[in-house]
């Protein structure tokens, strides 16, 4: 089996571990949506991780974080499985604040990374992605967003600058992660955030613009409403 196939079959397998539930339970993930529905699955998880995160320890730079920021990605459940060659993946929303302030969306994306390095096992985290101005959004929204060097942790590069670690408060793109499992290691990394436009179109009804979900409010959806009311901090 060469490594193109075998990194194949490990994203697949990570993918499938999504939302499963003794895989959320092994890495300590308490956030498991009863919705009948994949889209609203991952809407009601990324609300359940932020507020999870909001209760730890980092909660007020979260709540600083996003006061400040003109958009965020919310990855609730990344799984990554590894021996020497790694895979993680892990659907998630992109949410960004309209003109007046309010948050909309959310729109869907998927990450998936593939990494090389002295590395083995299995975890789990919540990826926060803070994108604090519009120069970052529009770098999201334009596919501009990879995954490169890093120690198991993203390194988001824009605007021809690197932003290494879990909080950097002079970059404009803003990392913040909480991980569990049984993993370790050092790796290169390569990977990218992106759209789903199948999940968009089946959540929203219709084929929809990413850019018109975040800057209007034509497809404003009530079962959104309360992760949109948790990033504004009422929850």
């Amino acid at each position: 089996m060469n490594k193109f196939t075998l990194i194949v079959l490990m994203l697949i397998s990570v993918f499938s571990a999504w939302g499963c539930s003794p895989v959320k339970q092994f890495v300590g993930n308490p956030c498991v949506s009863n919705s009948s529905t994949t889209m609203q699955r991952i809407v009601d998880s990324s609300a359940c991780a932020l507020n999870q995160m909001r209760s730890k320890s980092f909660g007020p730079q979260i709540d600083s974080l996003l006061e400040d920021a003109r958009a965020v990605f919310i990855f609730p459940d990344v799984y990554k499985a590894a021996f020497m060659i790694g895979a993680e993946a892990g659907p998630g929303v992109l949410c960004a604040k309209d003109e007046t302030g309010f948050w909309n969306g959310p729109a869907f994306f998927n990450m998936a990374g593939v990494d090389i390095g002295l590395q083995g096992g299995v975890e789990g985290k919540t990826l926060l992605v803070f994108l604090m101005d519009d120069q970052a959004l529009e770098d999201a929204l334009g596919g501009k967003i990879d995954l490169s060097l890093g120690a198991d942790l993203a390194v988001g590069h824009t605007a021809d600058r690197s932003n290494r670690g879990t909080f950097d408060a002079e970059g404009n793109i803003l990392l913040l992660v909480d991980q569990a499992g049984a993993y370790g290691g050092m790796t290169y990394r390569t990977g990218a955030f992106m759209v789903s436009n199948d999940f968009n179109k089946r959540y929203y009804g219709k084929e929809v613009r990413v850019r018109e979900l975040l800057m209007t409010h034509k497809y404003d959806k009530p079962a959104a409403d309360a992760l949109l009311m948790s990033l504004a901090g009422v929850y």
